[in-house]
Parts: structure tokens; sequence; C-alpha cells
């Protein structure tokens, strides 16, 4: 009898995994580009990036043994996404049999201990989705500031730009980001990063690199850095309470997952100000950080599609999450 071969896929605005696994057992994880259509390399390019982290992960196994993969795509909101992102990806990998699902759902069933509760996402962007055991779904976010977000790693940097050039030219607090934001971004002086940034000659990714610096002087005492991510904080912690809300869990004692890389930045303030702002409305709910990686709840999302234990293969794959 030949044994199933399952594929999990995370892919979002800075990075993709692909996970094999087989038996409970993880044979191959693959680390590749950026898959967020929605992202500076486009769809195509973000295809490109997704087709050759998996078959760079098939490469070596017998493709007839793989059951449908699931992939977790960041930028998969709407059914029209997913019909974009198909038409795509069977160009480049003709013969691979799969679903798709928003980031958002395998990021809720790797990171819950339970397969149900609220995840909370903060990474380059921000995304809520909340699950209830009778199966009633709530998602909020993960379409922009447009759209009543708030929180992320693209959002922050923004505005440690913003009180940067604020404290520079003397229109807010001093803060010791406005000399970080100069060395961060390789720059001698605000008049030519605003040359730099006028004009789009400085990548439009580099501005990403000031969200670890906010966390540095956070950590440093810095009151305009703890504010911003205070702010993040305050944001998230209402979309997770409207999440509730909406989801009618009056008792509280529901799952909040924190996923994203943004919740294990080197200033705890990020953290203790949501959980302390949940814990105000929600006193009984528990906050912790994810159990098993995204790309292990797509795993299990696959595990789950094919009538498989998904409790047995959670156990299995705790044992290896150091791996993935």
């Amino acid at each position: 009898m030949k044994h199933k071969l399952y594929m999990g896929v995370d892919g979002g605005a800075s990075k993709t995994d692909v996970i094999l696994a087989q038996d409970g057992k993880i044979l191959k994880v693959v680390r590749g580009g950026p898959s967020n259509p929605q992202g500076p390399m486009g769809l195509e390019g973000a295809m490109d990036q997704l087709a050759q982290a998996i078959s760079e992960a098939t490469q070596g196994y017998d493709r007839h043994n793989l059951y449908p993969a699931v992939l977790g795509l960041a930028g998969a909101d709407f059914p029209e996404d997913v019909e974009m992102i198909s038409e795509q990806l069977n160009k480049r990998v003709p013969w691979l049999r799969y679903s798709i699902v928003n980031d958002t759902e395998i990021a809720l069933l790797g990171g819950s201990r339970q397969g149900y509760g609220i995840v909370a996402i903060c990474g380059t962007a921000t995304n809520v989705l909340g699950i209830h055991p009778d199966g009633r779904r709530c998602q909020i976010g993960g379409l922009g500031y447009e759209f009543g977000d708030f929180g992320g790693g693209a959002d922050l940097a923004r505005e440690v730009l913003h009180v940067a050039f604020c404290s520079y030219e003397r229109r807010g607090p001093k803060t010791s980001l406005e000399a970080g934001v100069l060395e961060r971004m390789n720059q001698k002086d605000y008049e030519t990063l605003k040359r730099g940034m006028y004009f789009h000659t400085i990548h439009p990714l580099a501005f990403l690199a000031l969200v670890p610096l906010c966390f540095e002087k956070a950590l440093e005492g810095d009151d305009v850095a703890a504010g911003l991510l205070k702010r993040m904080a305050q944001s998230l912690a209402e979309t997770v309470i409207a999440t509730a809300k909406q989801l009618r869990w009056e008792e509280g004692t529901f799952e909040v997952i924190l996923a994203g890389s943004l919740w294990e930045g080197a200033s705890p303030v990020l953290h203790d100000h949501f959980r302390h702002l949940l814990h105000q409305v929600y006193p009984l709910c528990d906050i912790h950080l994810p159990e098993l990686s995204p790309g292990m709840g797509a795993i299990l999302k696959a595990v789950q599609n094919d009538s498989q234990s998904v409790a047995l293969w959670r156990q299995q794959l705790r044992e290896q999450k150091d791996l993935a």
C-alpha cells in the first residue's frame, strides 16, 4: 500500500514555506521567496516563487502519491483572488492538485490547541480570523488601512518614518528613532532620505528595516517608539474583541493565537499592552503564541480534508515543531 504524501504551504509577503509530510513525519521543508500576489512582485512574480518552492519540495518524491495540497496564501481574500492565483499556478505546476485558503485559516488550525479560537496575525500586515467550536466563522481585516486595519510591519514602518521626520523638523517630540532611521536606511541626512523616497531611488521594501528598530528603541525606553507599539496593540485588541463579539463568544474562554513575527519583537510592549487590553474585556481568554507553524497548520488542513485524525497528526507534529 502506497503511503500518501501531504503538502502544506504558507505563503506570505516576505517568504513562502512548503512542507512535505508522510505518516505524521516531516520529510522536507523548503523556504522560498514572497508569494503574496498583492505584494511588490505582483501576481506573476509571486506565482513564480510559489511554483519554484513547490517543485523543489517534491523533487525526488513520487508526485502520484501526493494528496491534494493545501495552500494557505496571504492575498487570497476573495474568490476572484483564488481564481487568478489558480490560473497562474496551473500554468507553472500543471501536475499539482490543491486547494487554496487564506493564510489566517492555517495559522489558526496550526497555532491553536484544539483547532478553533481567534488568531491575530501581525506580520508584514495584520489579519484576524475567529472560528467557533460550532463552526461559525468571522474574519476581520487583512485588506489594509483604508479598510479599517492598522498594524503590522508596513504600517509600523510608515509610523516610524512619520515620527522621525517630525522629530527632525521639530514638528513633534524628540525621539531616538530620528537618528536610528538614518542608520537603518543607510542615509547621511534627512534631505538625502527625503529625495531618495520621493524619487524612488530607495528600494520600496527598505523601510521594513525600521520595524525591528522601533522595538529596539522601545526596549531602550524611548516613549515615542513605545507609543507606536501601544497604538498597534490597541488596534489589534479592538479587532479581536470585535471578532469575539460577532461570534457571540460571551463566556470568553476562547484561545487567542498570536501569529506573525512582530509578536516576538525585542520589546514586550506590543504583546503586554495587547494582553492588558484584551483581558479587560475577556479576562478568561487564553492568549498564547502558536503551538505549530502556519505551514504545519496547512499540513493539518490537508489531513483534515482527507478525513484523517487531526488530533493524532497534531501530536506527532508537536514533536517536530523545531523543523518547520
